[in-house]
């Protein structure tokens, strides 16, 4: 636990003063890099006290674990045994062997027997640990949990926080290239992006990938259980989709960014369970999910329409198949061959629609009800990025949601108004 604090330790600090470089004047940055100051303020080794206080901080779940211990009984409901059992039993044999009162009272340094090295109360000063390089987003086991809600709900109403941050970027008040999508390993939105969420607007393909960074970050709250899903950017798939590249370019690139993203979820591709590959074809979007655990390969798409002759997905679906087999092939993946034999096929929902060809998203069937939802899910989607715990920007997004806000209410109605006629324009010039 020690080699994994002293790790983390550094992982933390590396990304703090790397965040500082970067945005030396942002108050958010400001405010972690005093936290982590507060939590590793270490003593000195000329302070050191005169007893050891871990002891008495820990003494009565250390009497607890003695018993169990020396009483071979279960340690269900004991922190200190969920390590090793090992551990607990060497220190009830040393215990007994010196006496706890006279252990406890005893600082390390002061011992004239050995102590046991999985019950030593290690000295901060000794960073002796071997320290490996940058894990971005790995959380602990303890602030993981089955019960961490990630999806987004549509069942509820919108609270009225998403409606103003909705009405702020909708009102198309300040530059459409201001920054409001900001994380520490450089990815970026502006303005502009964010108000093709307005009703009936098109979405950038960058708001998608907005969308996928917010996921992943996310992943790392998921139980250790949860199978790890990766979602892609848009880039990944796309690289096929450019005429100009050779077959093998096409797929060396495609290889390329999708290692690319799973690397940057610190992950291993023999430990992925889902893939998510967005798809923009035809000024349509659609999904690839690929099932690398149980093998699978999805294609979830609102539309409805009637394809007989395959001309939505053309041979797009089973090139990229290929490509993931042959390279699964060439890292050994254990379902390498049995992912070969599966054929990709299209989800079937009862939410597709006809008319809708803006909205991918699954809810109650094509009506005035399913339109009513979108309006609430682009609400939402827009809320979650902007407010994100790892956008840099969040602040700077409230404060200006606040201003817009202390505007008189019917001024506020007004530039609601004109925004609603002019965001079309707006966006066709920007895209």
């Amino acid at each position: 636990m020690y080699d994994m604090i002293l790790q983390q330790k550094k992982v933390l600090e590396d990304k703090i003063n790397d965040a500082v470089k970067k945005y030396p004047d942002n108050q958010l940055v400001k405010e972690w890099k005093n936290k982590v100051n507060d939590l590793f303020t270490e003593v000195s080794a000329s302070e050191e006290p005169e007893q050891s206080q871990w002891w008495y901080d820990n003494e009565a779940e250390i009497e607890r674990t003695l018993i169990l211990a020396t009483t071979n009984k279960q340690f269900d409901n004991s922190p200190l045994a969920k390590c090793s059992i090992q551990m607990s039993q060497e220190y009830a044999d040393f215990a007994n062997r010196s006496g706890t009162k006279s252990f406890k009272n005893t600082p390390p340094s002061k011992m004239e027997m050995p102590i046991p090295l999985s019950v030593v109360p290690f000295n901060k000063d000794e960073h002796w640990v071997s320290r490996r390089g940058y894990r971005p987003r790995m959380k602990s086991e303890y602030l993981k949990s089955p019960y961490v809600i990630r999806a987004v709900d549509i069942i509820k109403g919108v609270p009225r926080q998403e409606k103003r941050v909705a009405e702020w970027i909708f009102s198309l008040q300040g530059d459409p290239n201001d920054i409001v999508f900001h994380t520490l390993d450089g990815f970026s939105a502006q303005r502009f992006h964010m108000e093709s969420f307005f009703p009936t607007c098109e979405l950038f393909g960058h708001v998608i990938d907005c969308w996928s960074q917010v996921l992943n970050l996310d992943e790392s709250k998921r139980a250790p259980e949860s199978p790890l899903r990766v979602y892609c950017k848009t880039d990944v798939t796309n690289s096929y989709l450019e005429s100009g590249l050779t077959e093998s370019q096409r797929k060396d690139k495609f290889i390329e960014n999708l290692v690319l993203s799973i690397e940057d979820m610190d992950a291993s591709l023999r430990f992925v369970g889902l893939l998510f590959l967005p798809i923009i074809r035809s000024f349509h979007i659609f999904l690839f999910v690929i099932n690398l655990q149980q093998p699978e390969f999805v294609i979830v798409d609102n539309s409805k329409v009637d394809d007989p002759d395959g001309e939505r997905y053309g041979q797009l679906p089973q090139i990229i198949k290929e490509y993931i087999v042959d390279y699964l092939k060439s890292q050994n993946h254990p379902k390498a061959e049995m992912f070969s034999h599966v054929m990709p096929h299209r989800l079937e929902m009862p939410w597709r629609t006809i008319n809708n060809s803006i909205d991918c998203a699954g809810f109650k069937n094509e009506s005035s009800a399913q339109d009513d939802q979108l309006v609430k899910l682009r609400t939402k989607y827009l809320y979650k990025i902007l407010t994100h715990e790892y956008n840099v920007q969040k602040d700077y997004v409230l404060q200006k949601v606040d201003e817009f806000h202390k505007i008189p209410s019917k001024q506020r109605s007004q530039m609601l108004a004109i925004a609603k006629e002019e965001i079309h324009r707006r966006l066709d010039v920007l895209s």
